[in-house]
């Protein structure tokens, strides 16, 4: 994939900021003075001046892919869609000019993305939105599972996230009894984040029984009891290899619903990140370790604020509603089109198991049978039985 063409876009701006030059023709050297008063040359390297921020450092290709790359699908990265990769690159410190067209297009062409995109469903009731008054204060907490067993026989996964910073807490285990839930709860939560007041589980017996219930009104915690839904599609054998990285990576990305990252609601910073250390940063550049320890000490003076601006916004929040009583985007197909199929057709006859994609391909249309029915084939141009309705197919991008 190729971001930038050369010449590189920076080469006029840098030309006019260090030797005054400026292309032959009037209306280009115009376009290159109004660009060039938002940006500075700072240890040689190019910066542009933020409205939203701290200053940003410019890069160019290859550095823009490498960025997307880690960003998206790396050690921090959670293969967020188009408007948030952009968004991240932004955060962590820099900028290029195609950035937001240019992070669609990563997006749009990952080819896991893709794959486990979420099916479309209609929402079967209106939203209920469930918010916390103070950070820490109201927690969900769910069992996730079986899934494909792992060392030490661990193929349950218990999972705890704060209703108002939207911290998530995780961890595997290898039973799940009501001392596991009970040991899980005053380390990860307790230990870590102080007495809730509330918790909001399932009525499964690990939540119910006599001694989690004891344990509940030791520490005058009430509980919340929700409809059981179902849990999510299991994965591979390393998934609790994973699920460190997979925390993080949710940690350091800002939630729509807050407006902020996890991270930074409860420390009141933002978290360094591996591009930071492979790439330059301006950012970075923060002088001696008292400066940054000064720094530090008024971020956190600052925190209650910061979080009371986030319980506004939590209030204000009511996109979600709408969201959900869209119907579905009409898909519509050409005789050529690449396209996904949904994979669970399949894998009711197979056996399905943890966390496999939701779909499966690409196949390649036919051609159209009307009311929304196509006839497609494999990519070696094998005939696939029958047609399928586009609710069951989704555009897949090479």
């Amino acid at each position: 994939m190729r971001i930038d063409e050369d010449p590189s876009w920076q080469d006029p701006i840098i030309d006019y900021l260090m030797n005054g030059n400026l292309p032959t023709d009037k209306s280009e050297a115009r376009k290159v003075q109004q660009k060039a008063a938002r940006y500075y040359m700072h240890s040689n390297k190019l910066i542009h001046r933020s409205y939203s921020g701290p200053h940003l450092t410019c890069i160019k290709y290859p550095q823009t892919l490498e960025v997307l790359c880690k960003i998206h699908e790396g050690e921090c990265g959670n293969h967020s869609g188009a408007r948030s990769l952009a968004q991240k690159a932004l955060n962590i410190g820099y900028f290029w000019p195609t950035m937001r067209r240019d992070s669609a297009e990563y997006a749009k062409k990952c080819d896991r993305c893709q794959r486990y995109m979420s099916v479309p469903n209609l929402p079967a009731e209106v939203y209920h939105s469930q918010n916390s008054p103070w950070a820490f204060m109201q927690w969900a907490i769910d069992l996730v599972g079986p899934l494909p067993r792992a060392p030490a026989k661990k193929e349950m996964m218990i999972v705890a996230t704060d209703y108002f910073t939207k911290w998530i807490e995780a961890e595997a285990l290898s039973y799940t009894k009501e001392a596991d839930v009970e040991r899980f709860i005053w380390k990860n939560v307790i230990c870590r984040f102080g007495c809730p007041q509330s918790l909001v589980t399932d009525n499964g017996s690990q939540f119910i029984g006599k001694q989690i219930t004891a344990f509940f009104a030791k520490y005058k915690i009430k509980q919340h009891l929700s409809t059981p839904r179902k849990r999510l599609e299991g994965a591979e054998g390393k998934w609790v290899d994973e699920l460190p990285g997979v925390l993080w990576a949710h940690r350091t990305t800002k939630r729509r619903l807050t407006g902020e990252t996890p991270f930074s609601v409860a420390y009141g910073t933002e978290a360094i990140i591996p591009p930071h250390i492979t790439v330059h940063s301006i950012s970075l550049e923060v002088g001696s370790v008292d400066q940054n320890s000064e720094q530090m000490r008024l971020n956190l003076d600052l925190l209650e604020g910061e979080r009371e601006k986030t319980i506004i916004q939590v209030a204000s929040y009511q996109q979600l509603k709408s969201y959900y009583d869209k119907r579905a985007k009409v898909r519509q197909f050409q005789p050529g089109d690449l396209v996904l199929r949904k994979a669970f057709i399949t894998a009711q006859r197979q056996g399905s198991k943890k966390m496999n994609p939701n779909w499966e391909g690409p196949y390649v249309i036919n051609r159209a049978g009307g009311r929304g029915s196509y006839t497609m084939d494999t990519v070696d141009g094998k005939e696939i039985p029958r047609q399928w309705n586009a609710y069951h197919l989704q555009k897949y991008y090479p």
